[in-house]
């Protein structure tokens, strides 16, 4: 569960993007300075894979992510997701087998999944096509992950995540910079996701059970739906939050994801290994 969070606006000073003293609301408008060239911005992208432990073409789109994922590097992040909602997670409540989250299957269900959408597919930074929806067929990702690359929104995002040896709690600090000479409102969401998750996935040669599930959605840490954010031109908001993780994952395994969406868009994705202190 979430305990706390706070909100911080700093000024983005010439070509900088380290926080200044924090200007009083009456302030900010005589506050005089260069904006980074919004024209250097890289864009980092969100696939969201949907799959199912009982859905042998998964592994393939699983390789077609990884391969993705070598590409354009910490400019892409994946989150697996396995909705309750598809017959493919099925797991007859056995925990072995139960690689869902509840968060998993609202975003499922707001994006149109059903017990029939066929898997493998995915999402690309939670667009929606005119004519097909939300989901992509797997093959299509890169194409969809190079169009949102050459097309960069003036939003930087950063982060960082810490935890202690002897507790599971965490904290974690979120600077969001727009970059625009206009205001925006951002939704940050943030999640939970484990590597090395060992466990069954089928295959067209049978049943594998020593599987390693990679980036699998465990838990939303904000509202599944985030939290809104207005920030003001040129401006940097920090968010920071503390999170208790919870006893099913291992933390060394974990990562959190930060996203920032404008109207509806991703325009940024991060993903950060829990540093241990």
């Amino acid at each position: 569960m979430k305990i706390n969070w706070k909100h911080i606006t700093m000024v983005l000073a010439v070509g900088l993007l380290a926080a200044c003293e924090v200007i009083p609301e009456g302030e900010r408008e005589e506050v005089i300075f260069t904006p980074t060239d919004p024209s250097a911005v890289v864009r980092s992208s969100l696939l969201i894979e949907y799959s199912g432990w009982q859905c042998v073409n998964c592994p393939t789109a699983a390789e077609e992510a990884h391969r993705l994922k070598e590409l354009y590097g910490e400019n892409l992040v994946v989150v697996v997701m396995h909705p309750e909602s598809n017959p493919n997670t099925r797991h007859n409540n056995k925990p072995a087998l139960n690689y869902t989250c509840p968060e998993a299957d609202s975003i499922y269900i707001m994006m149109g999944g059903t017990n029939t959408t066929p898997f493998p597919t995915g999402n690309v930074n939670m667009v929606k096509d005119a004519t097909k929806g939300y989901f992509n067929e797997f093959d299509t990702w890169g194409t969809h992950i190079s169009q949102a690359y050459a097309n960069p929104k003036p939003v930087l995002l950063s982060h960082e995540v810490n935890g202690y040896a002897d507790s599971r709690d965490i904290w974690m600090a979120v600077d969001i910079t727009n970059l625009d000479s206009q205001a925006i409102e951002a939704t940050l969401q943030i999640w939970l996701t484990e590597d090395s998750v060992i466990g069954s996935q089928k295959k067209p040669t049978g049943t594998d059970k020593e599987y390693a599930h990679n980036h699998l959605m465990r838990a939303s840490i904000t509202p599944i739906w985030g939290e809104k954010v207005p920030i003001e031109a040129h401006m940097t908001h920090q968010m920071v939050y503390e999170y208790t993780l919870p006893e099913k994952v291992v933390k060394e395994n974990c990562n959190i994801v930060a996203i920032v969406s404008v109207n509806g868009e991703v325009v940024q994705a991060k993903e950060k290994r829990i540093t241990i202190e």
